[in-house]
């Protein structure tokens, strides 16, 4: 997945700038989304066999710093689905599967009447086990009576 940041450092470093604030700044398992920048397309979608394995692609056309054109290339990593909050305005506006292992929450924002989401990340909730994942093997010798 490529991620272009776009956030221009420079000035005094003896001044909290960005690049300070974001080293103190824990930010594992969290992020944001914001509206594209007005050079940014979306250009196409599909499929991308890597070695044997599809994985889903989406195309995003921008321009670099001196105006050269660039596709961006993004890989599918998670869904979200709504969420039906029931009365829990804490609860995220929307979940679903993060990669293989993990699962993705989201909460929609609004600042300066600019809408934006932010993220959570965690591991799955442990499901219930299966037939197969618990041990029958006390029980495999009992006689049942009918």
């Amino acid at each position: 997945m490529t991620v272009v940041v776009r956030s221009p450092m420079g000035g005094n470093n003896n001044l909290k700038g960005a690049r300070s604030m974001a080293e103190e700044y824990d930010n594992t398992d969290r992020g944001a989304a914001f509206a594209p920048f007005p050079t940014q397309a979306l250009i196409l979608q599909g499929k991308l066999n890597d070695r044997g394995n599809d994985r889903k692609v989406t195309l995003v056309k921008d321009q670099t710093r001196d105006g050269s054109t660039i596709i961006e290339v993004y890989e599918k990593v998670g869904v979200l689905f709504e969420n039906d909050k029931k009365g829990n305005d804490a609860a995220p506006d929307y979940t679903g599967p993060f990669n293989e292992t993990r699962r993705l929450a989201a909460w929609r924002k609004m600042k300066d009447d600019k809408p934006y989401m932010t993220f959570n990340v965690s591991d799955k909730q442990q499901s219930r086990q299966t037939a197969n994942e618990i041990n029958l093997e006390p029980f495999e010798e009992d006689k049942i009576p009918f």
